[in-house]
């Protein structure tokens, strides 16, 4: 089992068995916005319309508060993500102390930029840190991102925390967002990243959506595009320390501008949601429906979430979705007579 997969959810009984019995109860992971500040601009951004109108921060004790209380009905860990870099927020410090005194689990997906900052934070209170690198030098960096050389720093920053950790925590991992202008450095970006002692390569297509059109052209790269760099750095560079993830579907699917699925409801929203920088809550990123806000009830966020999964409209999903493995998973354990049949499950 890897920490990318979804076989985890194992470890959950209790949400598979509340979508099981179509009962009410609280994710186990939950991603959080803390601010529409970004210092890199990456070309492919999907939040970038969100950076234009005005800064954005969240409320640090409104957010603790109602962690504090999710946590009493499940929410076992947060990841920072969203609408800008997580590190640039003001209060980054305070927060991660006091939410690790929570008993909250915390991991982040950040440009790396700001790592030096925050080096002691991390290494005491993050399970995980995936740095968004998307290019093997300087010059492509500074394309990519829209950054004036800050490609050594990340690369440096990056490093410290992993030479100076204690039992390999927090694991970091290094992603690479795979398109035309850009695929030329996958391989040297994953040759560095074993380098340096990441103990991940992680490669996705950028999606045409967001400002994927505009800042950037639509990602033209198909499946045997990629797949032969990413086999070719398997080959060179996999081993017992250093994995590489690939997930195939999404290269798939964005080719076919489709996903291609048999279960009939998404049920991530169960497991997570996504807390904006403005209070929402919301079920999921690309359809971005609210579910509630941070100062609503909780019971009231969990009928909404149960509500929402029940009509979600599986058409309208974007092409490459994360949790199109999780919803295929979870179809095949709530529906046994299905997997019987096609998955042969009592020959072990």
């Amino acid at each position: 089992m890897s920490f990318l997969d979804f076989d985890k959810i194992m470890y959950h009984p209790e949400n598979i068995l509340a979508i099981k019995e179509h009962s009410a109860i609280f994710p186990v992971h939950a991603t959080i916005s803390l601010g529409n500040f970004c210092n890199h601009r990456c070309l492919w951004c999907t939040a970038y319309e969100y950076q234009l109108d005005k800064s954005s921060l969240i409320d640090m004790e409104r957010l603790l508060s109602f962690l504090e209380k999710a946590k009493e009905r499940g929410l076992k860990a947060v990841t920072y993500v969203g609408n800008g870099e997580p590190t640039a927020y003001p209060k980054f410090k305070e927060l991660v102390t006091r939410i690790s005194k929570l008993g909250i689990e915390q991991g982040m997906f950040t440009n790396g930029y700001l790592l030096n900052r925050y080096e002691e934070d991390i290494l005491n209170y993050f399970t995980w840190i995936r740095i968004s690198l998307d290019a093997g030098s300087t010059a492509l960096h500074n394309k990519m991102h829209d950054v004036n050389n800050h490609f050594d720093k990340v690369i440096n920053n990056t490093k410290n925390i992993i030479e100076h950790r204690i039992d390999h925590t927090p694991t970091v991992g290094i992603q690479y967002a795979v398109h035309h202008e850009n695929i030329d450095d996958l391989y040297a970006s994953a040759r560095i990243s074993k380098e340096i002692g990441a103990d991940y390569f992680s490669v996705k297509p950028v999606f045409n959506r967001g400002g994927v059109g505009e800042n950037i052209e639509k990602n033209n790269l198909t499946f045997n595009d990629i797949t032969p760099v990413v086999e070719k750095i398997k080959e060179q560079f996999l081993s017992n320390s250093f994995d590489v993830f690939y997930r195939p579907h999404q290269i798939l699917s964005h080719e076919q501008e489709k996903t291609i699925y048999h279960y009939k409801k998404c049920v991530a929203g169960i497991f997570n949601v996504n807390i904006y920088e403005d209070d929402r809550i919301i079920y999921c990123g690309p359809h971005r429906i609210s579910v509630g806000s941070i100062k609503d009830p909780l019971e009231t966020i969990e009928k909404n979430i149960l509500e929402l999964s029940d009509k979600l409209d599986l058409k309208q999903c974007p092409a490459g979705c994360r949790y199109h493995s999780l919803n295929n998973l979870l179809d095949d354990i709530l529906l046994p007579e299905k997997a019987e049949k096609e998955r042969h499950v009592n020959f072990i």
